[in-house]
């Protein structure tokens, strides 16, 4: 007999409570249908209706650097500007020195920049990129950069997101990075994850700003990561990072797996790291397997003539 029907529920998904919304009845109105996420803050219950999102924002054709000139010509030009970048790769592969350069050319160019780190304090931040010739602190004095670091585990991830999207609000941020999603998926389901995801670039894309993501690969030589999985259809860029083994010698290799709207470079190039940071060579020459993690000398036709030739000459 009751008009309106709503139920809460506060259900245990692998050993994390989630609470949600639900309006299963609304007579004489439409409605969104299904369970919506919330959490309790000092303003009450807050929702977080992602059914309710729409795809009508506009798209911007201004490009933007990444801090890198290499990287830049391998994306047609650099970023757009409302672009969601999600770089790819195993530890140690150069993920954070890619968010430190983004962020420091956005202060270069006067523009608010905002990074929440969940793998790194704040000191070790300022530390290495003083280590690759980037000043956080000068930024962070001058009001262009601002450093939220906090561990995934002391909130849920609607506490998270709603911490988040206050931080760019509030701050006026044009460019965000988060150093590293795969930090918030280790304390959530699946589902909680995506939607988290789809809750933070939904709220960056209506700001047109440039959101640069890192995920970590469970493999040190390959392989996709979970995260990856999850988000690569709703990000704009895709950067894959990876060890390449050739030759006894551990290398670097880096692509552009993914990017709307604009041509990229298709080639896997190699990169070293040094301390005035990242440096993109050329490309991987007769070698397969690289992405997988089982990078492999090719012969072609032409490699074995070349081997004859050198034969013929007494060179091994």
């Amino acid at each position: 007999m009751a008009d309106n029907v709503i139920i809460l529920r506060n259900n245990l998904e692998e050993e994390r409570r989630r609470r949600t919304v639900e309006v299963l009845k609304y007579r004489g109105a439409p409605h969104q249908k299904g369970e919506f996420p919330f959490t309790v803050s000092d303003r009450g219950i807050e929702v977080l209706p992602l059914s309710a999102m729409e795809l009508t924002r506009k798209s911007s054709n201004m490009r933007l650097s990444s801090g890198n000139k290499d990287l830049d010509e391998m994306c047609g030009g650099g970023f757009y500007r409302d672009s969601i970048i999600l770089a790819s790769g195993a530890t140690g592969c150069g993920k954070t020195l890619m968010v430190t350069t983004f962020l420091d050319d956005g202060s270069q160019r006067g523009e608010k920049t905002l990074v929440f780190a969940f793998e790194e304090s704040r000191e070790q931040l300022l530390r290495n990129a003083i280590g690759w010739g980037k000043d956080f602190r000068k930024w962070e004095e001058k009001g262009l950069l601002k450093i939220v670091c906090a561990y995934p585990e002391i909130l849920g991830l609607e506490d998270h997101l709603l911490r988040m999207k206050k931080e760019i609000a509030a701050f006026g941020a044009r460019r965000v990075a988060v150093d590293s999603l795969s930090a918030m998926e280790r304390v959530s389901t699946g589902k909680s994850f995506r939607e988290f995801v789809i809750g933070l670039i939904s709220f960056i894309k209506e700001r047109e700003t440039a959101g640069l993501f890192t995920a970590t690969t469970a493999s040190l030589m390959g392989g996709t990561s979970v995260t990856e999985t999850h988000i690569s259809t709703i990000t704009d860029t895709i950067i894959l990072m990876r060890y390449v083994e050739l030759m006894g010698e551990m290398q670097r290799g880096i692509t552009v797996l993914k990017m709307r709207g604009s041509w990229h470079d298709k080639a896997i190039r190699q990169y070293d790291i040094d301390e005035t940071g990242m440096h993109v060579g050329k490309p991987f020459h007769n070698v397969g397997g690289i992405l997988a993690g089982t990078p492999m000398q090719v012969i072609t036709s032409e490699t074995e003539k070349m081997a004859d030739m050198f034969a013929g000459a007494g060179v091994e």
